[in-house]
């Protein structure tokens, strides 16, 4: 058997996630990802010959170029992503956590740790193919369960070198909550998590807050979820926090990121928690809006530690444009730990 590995896109920079599997006679498409930003390249989609298309979870620049693919060609993701497939575009389910074959090719599936029915991917071929998606084992809502053994590993290295832990992420962000503001996030993924942390850390502060509806649209569909794909113990918490009246003019915002602009919310400030597109990052530049990162990728001591358990001989680093760097410090003994990372990542 042969093996041949392309990464279309998603190699040397944050961009659309396309990477091409062969083996066994089959060609498989492991996500399908949209631009970030207007004028990226989605040359990856332009001839495109496969078999089956896997989507590894709903954020935009993993699924947003299923449009771009033949109606025909089957598609598989779990079934909480499929939400978010265009109106009408067939789809067949993935396990959350399990086992299936396709295009005759042994897939298992487990949990990512990074959004609302997100999972990662392994094919038994080769010795192994694992391909983490989007990942993070900090989460607190969304498991991450242990992978196979795996002889080439893709994976997500959105963050580069930096390895700062999540409490500090935490910390940082408390001390910007002391004027009016406004936390734009992405509702299937660090929405839920930080309703959780933003309704305490609130109470803590004594100052109002509230989450707009997609956000609690997406609080209660976690709570539909079989209860195995959600950390233990905060369900009564989310049905408290979804019971609870709230000012219709807080303090603080949790609300759908949808491109909003500083001047959209004139009696509020902006802090941003994760990906800015270039337009952000001007605005950050010219002092607009703040930004402090809450972990939702693996950082690079998650990512070494993953490397030795999958037993990896190969391993190619995503998103991220420290590829040499991230993987010299992957397979070093001691890797050098920054705790800087690029704005841009999630």
């Amino acid at each position: 058997m042969s093996l041949r590995i392309e990464v279309l896109s998603g190699l040397g920079a944050k961009a659309p996630a396309a990477i091409l599997v062969e083996a066994e006679g089959r060609r498989l498409l492991l996500d399908a990802g949209g631009a970030l930003y207007p004028g990226q390249s989605m040359a990856w989609a332009e001839g495109l010959d496969v078999d089956a298309v896997l989507i590894s979870h709903d954020h935009f620049d993993h699924i947003g170029g299923v449009s771009a693919l033949p109606a025909e060609l089957p598609l598989y993701c779990t079934p909480s992503v499929a939400a978010a497939l265009p109106h009408g575009r067939e789809w067949r389910a993935l396990p959350e956590r399990g086992q299936c074959r396709i295009a005759g090719i042994p897939v298992i599936t487990g949990q990512a740790g990074h959004s609302l029915g997100g999972v990662w991917l392994h094919l038994d071929i080769e010795g192994g193919v694992f391909y983490s998606g989007d990942a993070c084992r900090e989460s607190l809502l969304f498991p991450f369960d242990e992978p196979p053994a795996a002889r080439v590993a893709l994976l997500d290295a959105s963050y580069g070198r930096y390895d700062t832990p999540q409490a500090q992420c935490r910390e940082a962000i408390a001390r910007r909550l002391c004027e009016p503001r406004v936390l734009p996030v992405p509702v299937s993924g660090r929405a839920l998590e930080m309703a959780l942390w933003l309704d305490a850390e609130a109470g803590r502060l004594g100052v109002s807050w509230n989450l707009d509806h997609f956000c609690r649209a997406g609080l209660e569909a976690l709570l539909r979820l079989p209860s195995a794909l959600r950390r233990e113990g905060h369900d009564a918490v989310i049905r408290r926090l979804l019971g609870a009246s709230r000012t219709d003019s807080p303090m603080l915002w949790l609300v759908e990121d949808r491109d909003d602009d500083p001047q959209d919310w004139p009696e509020h400030r902006l802090l941003h928690t994760g990906y800015l597109t270039l337009r952000r990052q001007r605005q950050r530049a010219a002092g607009e809006l703040d930004w402090q990162r809450w972990n939702v990728h693996l950082r690079l001591s998650h990512l070494r530690a993953l490397v030795r358990q999958l037993g990896a001989e190969q391993v190619i680093p995503l998103f991220t444009t420290e590829v040499r760097e991230v993987n010299d410090s992957l397979m070093a003994e001691e890797p050098a730990l920054s705790e800087e990372g690029s704005d841009a990542a999630g």
